[in-house]
């Protein structure tokens, strides 16, 4: 159940689809396969390996999921890193996880810098930038095409991925993350929503959260489909790439929802390619509701109930009730069991208030 299993697949298969597509660069599968590989050599080759952590401090772009599946080579695991927080919080969860390289965003060098002071003997540091950067080695440079060590071989139950997330109290805490669970999750919402490679994604949200990330990268990439890839949100350039490239598939959050219809000039606006708009975090009003079916005509608008540590997207609004059933998550996505539970364990009727538990098999390791 290698993740980096499934982009060799599609690498085979299907060698010269775009995997992603970012600032007008297109890499195809076949082609992230081998950067990913020459990659995780360069990387080996400065004693990151099996079980290691993998730090991401960045924007958006190709070398954010290059790193992963780098770090995933090598047996190695991924921990993309919100670049809102700052400094102190970055170098705790550096620590916490006991990172063995940082993957850094060239605009974020300096914040990076002061969360790594004093760290640097013991941690690779690698720059996404076209010039060097002091201090850092750029990423580029460790790439070695043609030389790349035998992929380790990975169990489902291995993790995949470290998510800091910060729960209800006290300092974040890492969730385990394994290449089953994302594996899992994908089979759930391919089936969920009938993606075949054929849909175009568009990752305009932040790629350190399971937004951007899983309610639509990996799901595309598990299905061997395309993502267009935005470095930061900006409300006029998404709308803009929905009509030039005709994209089907987009997480929002309901903030970003917002953004996109407060544009004055939106409803006149050809948005008419996209057919699954996941959306979750609040409760939206009819009126507003109405008008996304408008400016999205040919939209499901999936609302949606997840968690990190399920790798995202635990239940949906079917398309059918996006009105009749206003307020509601929908119902649970493959394999997923939901209940609500009493303080003692015991379900509870519907209507009564408890804690939400879950159970399946994209349920988080720990």
């Amino acid at each position: 159940m290698s993740w980096l299993g499934v982009l060799e697949h599609h690498a085979r298969s299907t060698p010269t689809k775009p995997l992603c597509v970012f600032e007008g660069d297109v890499v195809t599968y076949e082609e992230m396969a081998a950067r990913s590989a020459a990659l995780a050599a360069g990387v080996q080759e400065r004693g990151v390996g099996a079980g290691d952590v993998v730090a991401l401090l960045s924007y958006n772009c190709t070398e954010f999921l290059e790193s992963i599946f780098a770090a995933n080579y090598l047996g190695a695991i991924a921990m993309p890193i919100n670049w809102r927080l700052a400094a102190p919080e970055v170098r705790y969860i550096l620590e916490h996880s006991q990172a063995r390289a940082l993957v850094c965003d060239e605009a974020l060098v300096e914040l990076a810098n002061e969360a790594t002071k004093d760290l640097e003997a013991g941690l690779l540091r690698a720059a996404i930038s076209p010039a060097s950067v002091e201090g850092w080695t750029r990423l580029a440079e460790l790439r070695r095409a043609g030389s790349a060590p035998a992929r380790v071989d990975v169990s489902g139950d291995d993790v995949h991925r470290l998510m800091y997330t910060s729960g209800t109290t006290g300092r974040p805490k890492g969730v385990m993350i394994t290449h089953a669970n994302l594996a899992w999750k994908n089979f759930a919402h391919v089936v969920e929503f009938g993606v075949t490679s054929a849909d175009l994604g568009l990752a305009c949200g932040p790629l350190y959260h399971v937004g951007a990330l899983d309610l639509t990268t990996t799901t595309l990439i598990a299905a061997g489909a395309t993502t267009i890839i935005h470095r930061a949100f900006d409300p006029v350039d998404v709308v803009d790439e929905i009509e030039r490239s005709r994209v089907t598939n987009i997480w929002l959050a309901p903030a970003m929802v917002n953004a996109i219809l407060a544009l004055p000039d939106i409803e006149q606006r050809d948005l008419s390619s996209v057919r699954l708009l996941i959306d979750g975090g609040e409760k939206m009003p009819i009126p507003l509701i109405e008008r996304l079916q408008r400016t999205f005509p040919s939209a499901w608008f999936a609302d949606a109930y997840g968690l990190t540590e399920t790798v995202s997207g635990d239940t949906f609004l079917d398309k059918a009730n996006t009105l009749t059933k206003l307020g509601s998550v929908g119902r649970p996505c493959l394999y997923t069991e939901v209940d609500i539970w009493d303080e003692h364990g015991a379900s509870l009727a519907p209507g009564e208030r408890g804690e939400v538990v879950l159970r399946g098999p994209k349920v988080f390791k720990g």
